[in-house]
């Protein structure tokens, strides 16, 4: 009876609140009822104090308002997934200490490789210490350990599969002084200098970085819609600026010609808010049962118009581990959010591409990581962040911090591909960068600010939908709250 009635109000042109349906389900006829509520509700949200009293009918207003008739509707989906990129229904970690050395030759291997198609032939450790040069050269490492001697160098120590090797930043180059400054533990770089005794002097540094390419663009000028940290099942939750966003996206509202553009909607982790995410939690949850805010969740995206397509990863507070790379959420958990035929989910990392747009989707938890170790990065400006995972290319690099990494054979965290797109979440503060052609974006969230949150001084931005022109790459903001800014 619930779909069937959904669907009937769905025909009308209307959604009903979860409240609203179920008073209607506990009525003797409900159909019935049904019928009558959509005959006196103008809509398009059907709430429960529609249902309390009849109201008069309307009178007859002359509505020249045009119909909405959505571009996006004339055309095909076209989605393909890397399946390569994400580890989906491939963990095999037993976390034994064979998993560990696999994981980081194959992140040591992987990036170097980026690095050596970049430059200047790179010599191996062993061989730049056994033959002391004194010419300049280049060697690749993965990065030990580095810190500031009781003389004021900088001093690292570096590694590669044939050795270690000691490398000096001395205090009288103010320049690679202020390089060393942003150098974290377990990246793979380059050195660039000589032999000097027991030491490497460093005279520059390169790593993986993105290199200067034309970025891929769709033919048809359709839109992809950004969005993360909902928490469905908080009381902080944000449920009328999310309905404000559902009910743009089948027409109503200002930018109705944007809104009909929207062909994709990247969700990039954090669903629902969990259940023993963290201690005191259940005071702040609404819904203390992790598959009924599944649940919850599926009554708001099954009002999205199905013609959009949905891609979802998982976060840290969805059901899945905490540790990374997380696999897709299961079908058992979505309950009946995974049978809507336009959504799916991806693990964390995850890529696609849309219309030939290539997207990468993080939710983007080690950003508590990597700002500790580098004085360029911070909370405010999340795009920051995103700037030095595209300059490693790895969405993780520091082995230790928070979350921690799963010692797969296959580091899923390196970015062997450079995507079009980098769309993130996790802090909850919209932010965005183009770097070297790739965008970055980190989407914000729907949940009010968080007693946490207030502890810590991070400043949220809910309710800011970031889109990208799959055509032009151009980047537009909208602001749900009273209405669209």
């Amino acid at each position: 009876m619930k779909e069937e009635l959904l669907t009937a109000f769905r025909e009308k042109g209307l959604f009903v609140t979860p409240e609203a349906l179920e008073i209607i389900m506990g009525k003797e006829e409900p159909m019935a009822f049904a019928v009558e509520v959509m005959e006196r509700v103008k809509g398009p949200w059907v709430r429960k104090e529609d249902l309390e009293e009849k109201k008069e009918a309307p009178k007859l207003e002359l509505n020249l308002r045009k119909p909405f008739r959505p571009a996006a509707k004339e055309m095909e989906a076209r989605v393909k997934v890397f399946e390569e990129q994400d580890v989906t229904g491939k963990s095999t970690s037993e976390g034994k200490v064979g998993d560990f050395i696999a994981l980081f030759r194959d992140r040591y291997e992987a990036l170097s490789k980026m690095l050596r198609v970049r430059g200047n032939m790179a010599r191996d450790i062993d061989t730049v210490k056994k033959k002391r040069l004194q010419d300049n050269t280049r060697v690749i490492g993965m990065v030990n350990s580095i810190h500031t001697t009781k003389n004021s160098h900088r001093l690292m120590e570096m590694e590669d599969l044939t050795g270690s090797l000691k490398v000096l930043f001395p205090k009288s180059d103010k320049t690679m002084i202020d390089v060393s400054q942003n150098i974290i533990p377990d990246e793979v770089i380059a050195v660039e200098g000589r032999m000097s005794k027991e030491l490497f002097i460093a005279k520059q540094i390169y790593r993986p970085d993105v290199a200067m390419r034309e970025p891929n663009r769709a033919e048809e000028d359709i839109y992809v819609a950004l969005i993360s940290d909902m928490h469905v099942g908080s009381k902080l939750f944000l449920e009328k600026r999310f309905h404000k966003f559902i009910e743009w996206l089948n027409g109503e509202g200002k930018e109705r010609e944007l809104a009909g553009k929207v062909k994709y909607i990247t969700i990039a982790g954090d669903l629902v808010d969990g259940v023993g995410v963290y201690p005191g939690q259940e005071e702040e949850l609404a819904t203390d049962d992790i598959f009924k805010q599944y649940e919850q969740l599926h009554f708001y995206l099954q009002q999205v118009p199905d013609y959009i397509e949905m891609i979802a990863i998982p976060g840290n507070h969805d059901a899945v581990r905490i540790a990374e790379p997380q696999p897709a959420l299961p079908k058992e958990v979505l309950g009946p959010l995974g049978s809507l035929d336009n959504f799916r989910c991806m693990g964390s990392p995850g890529y696609v591409s849309l219309h030939g747009f290539e997207v990468m989707l993080y939710h983007g938890a080690s950003i508590h990581g990597i700002v500790p170790h580098t004085n360029n990065v911070n909370y405010e400006h999340p795009e920051t962040v995103i700037t030095e995972w595209l300059k490693r290319r790895h969405l993780h690099p520091v082995y230790g911090e928070k979350p921690p990494i799963v010692p797969e054979k296959r580091d899923y965290l390196v970015m062997r591909k450079v995507p079009d797109l980098l769309h993130v979440g996790d802090v909850h503060r919209n932010g965005y960068v183009t770097y070297r052609g790739a965008i970055g974006i980190n989407s914000g969230c729907w949940q009010s600010v968080t007693p946490y949150q207030i502890k810590l001084g991070h400043h949220p931005t809910p309710g800011v939908l970031p889109l990208v022109s799959l055509r032009s790459g151009k980047i537009t903001i909208l602001k749900f709250g009273e209405e669209i800014k």
